[in-house]
């Protein structure tokens, strides 16, 4: 079986954001890795990793003082990194969200719009829904017929 080669990006092509700098640039300089920094502060390597890169930007309090400890950071130091992460991706939001109803994360009950595919808060994936042709109410994407008018779903039948 051929593999598939993997692109990655180099370090100078992520946009890490102000807290994922902080984060990458005080662990490199402790020689620590994303595994043990991740088990210092309670959290798994990927979430780390994920934080360094600015996929997630909506890191609780007590994650902040955990990183800030482990780190050897000043606490108001990580929160400033944080705002100006999160401030800058308020700013990078459309002002015209898209139309639908505004979808539910199944983890942390936060609210997302209705085309995203994560949860901004926890990153979790949200579930994605299709309206039946006929009776135009939500289903789960994996629905094979509509639970309130039993049309069956499918290719071209869904939306």
């Amino acid at each position: 079986m051929a593999r598939r080669k993997l692109h990655k990006r180099a370090f100078a092509e992520i946009d890490r954001g102000a807290l994922g700098t902080l984060v990458f640039n005080a662990r490199k300089q402790r020689a620590l890795t994303q595994a043990g920094l991740a088990q210092a502060i309670g959290r798994d390597r990927p979430w780390l990793s994920d934080v360094e890169t600015g996929k997630i930007t909506h890191v609780p309090d007590d994650d902040l003082a955990a990183l800030a400890v482990a780190l050897s950071l000043s606490p108001p130091d990580v929160r400033a990194a944080h705002e100006r992460t999160a401030g800058r991706l308020r700013t990078e939001v459309p002002a015209r969200l898209p139309a639908g109803p505004e979808r539910q994360c199944p983890v942390c009950a936060r609210i997302s719009p209705p085309d995203a595919n994560f949860c901004a808060h926890c990153g979790a994936a949200l579930p994605h829904e299709i309206e039946c042709g006929r009776c135009g109410r939500r289903n789960p994407a994996t629905a094979n017929f509509c639970a309130y008018c039993g049309r069956r779903m499918g290719a071209g039948l869904g939306a």
